[in-house]
């Protein structure tokens, strides 16, 4: 947040220099619009140093999720049976394989990308399987720990809460997709996106 005060501030600041510096000109005070100018050329550098850091360091405002749903194949998904799950405890599963065609440069890349799931099983009959990967930076959230009916990232300490994948602490802006489930006629338990048909 301070580094985002920071940005905003020498952002606003660039904006009224630059107001200065043209104020300066139109007044035939070409030296003192120049100087201006140039205190304007360092308050925008460092307003860029310092967004840069905050959108590809810190990665705030990112949503590593995102593609989440373009990715997944509609219907239901067997993650397994009910016994396989530990009440409590966190289980990475796979979801779906989508094979992606990439040409790069007269080469034919063929590319299966992989959804994780994590599995946590509250009692007898309800689980919840939001994605494995943190919205904020792609961090294991199957590593983090599980508690309070949230999940943790080990990675930057983003809060997610099981039920709905709604943050609820730590860096990330992003919620968590979370996945319908159910138990099939054969005894499995199948997620899905919730309104995927």
């Amino acid at each position: 947040m301070r580094t985002g005060l920071l940005h905003a501030a020498s952002i606003t600041a660039a904006v009224g220099l630059y107001g200065a510096s043209w104020t300066a000109r139109s007044r035939d005070r070409g030296g003192l619009g120049r100087a201006l100018g140039f205190a304007v050329l360092t308050a925008v550098g460092t307003g860029a140093a310092l967004g840069g850091h905050l959108a590809y360091r810190q990665a705030v405002g990112a949503n590593k999720t995102e593609a989440v749903p373009h990715l997944m194949e509609p219907g239901w998904h067997t993650l397994g049976r009910p016994g396989e799950f530990a009440t409590g405890t966190g289980v990475r599963r796979m979801v779906g394989e989508v094979l992606v065609v990439v040409v790069v440069v007269l080469v034919l890349v063929l590319v299966l990308v992989l959804v994780l799931v994590l599995v946590v099983r509250e009692s007898d009959d309800v689980f919840h399987v939001p994605t494995d990967r943190c919205s904020h930076f792609s961090g294991p959230l199957s590593e983090g720990e599980v508690a309070g009916g949230c999940v943790t990232c080990p990675w930057h300490g983003s809060v997610f809460r099981l039920s709905d994948g709604w943050n609820v602490g730590g860096p990330t802006t992003a919620p968590q997709p979370t996945f319908d489930t159910r138990t099939d006629n054969e005894g499995n338990l199948q997620a899905r996106l919730p309104g995927a048909s």
